[in-house]
């Protein structure tokens, strides 16, 4: 995945196959921890995966966010000054996304600089979706809702770190409840 706009130096290039199969165990394609990167692009399709092998009927639905056209920006010029509030339009938010390109531009040195400690935060929306209002589930459908938000926990959780699901449960008694409720999910290799 390139982190620079295009006619910007790239950061770091990852390109790693998707998972082929996934019963129980994660073929990790997100955090190959001996590469220099981590693809994010990847985390969509491989949540699919998971979802699409171990979901029974799952109730979970891919969610897209969506920004606003104009965005309100709250700013202080100096400690002195009162702090105002600044409607940005469309063009606007090109030109602040621009700048700040510029700026992580001149700070890597077009991409030749590492930068070091620093975060980015991947937003990755799913709804849990069910047929019928939670109160129908349990009482017409006899199905435990909390069973179904634990399955789609632990496979979310999984897909992402990279790690089976059975090693995310310390607690064994929790883990032999679990696989009698989600056996391939948690199946022994």
């Amino acid at each position: 995945v390139a982190a620079a706009s295009p006619g910007r130096g790239t950061v770091s290039q990852v390109s790693q196959p998707a998972p082929q199969s996934y019963h129980g165990r994660t073929e990790h394609v997100l955090a190959d921890r001996s590469s220099t990167g981590v693809d994010f692009t990847l985390i969509p399709k491989t949540l699919d995966v998971a979802i699409e092998n171990n979901g029974e009927g799952s109730a979970l639905r891919s969610t897209i966010i969506k920004t606003r056209d104009t965005w309100t920006r709250h700013r202080q010029e100096n400690l002195l000054t009162a702090s105002k509030d600044e409607v940005l339009t469309t063009e606007d938010l090109k030109k602040e996304k621009h700048k700040a390109f510029d700026l992580l531009d001149a700070l890597s040195r077009s991409g030749s600089l590492p930068i070091q400690y620093s975060e980015l935060h991947v937003i990755v929306a799913l709804t849990h979706c069910f047929d019928k209002s939670v109160m129908e589930t349990v009482i017409c459908d006899n199905v435990n809702p909390i069973e179904k938000l634990e399955l789609s926990t632990l496979l979310l959780a999984s897909a992402i770190h990279g790690v089976p699901a059975r090693e995310m449960i310390k607690d064994d008694g929790e883990l032999l409840r679990l696989k009698g409720s989600f056996p391939l999910l948690l199946k022994d290799e």
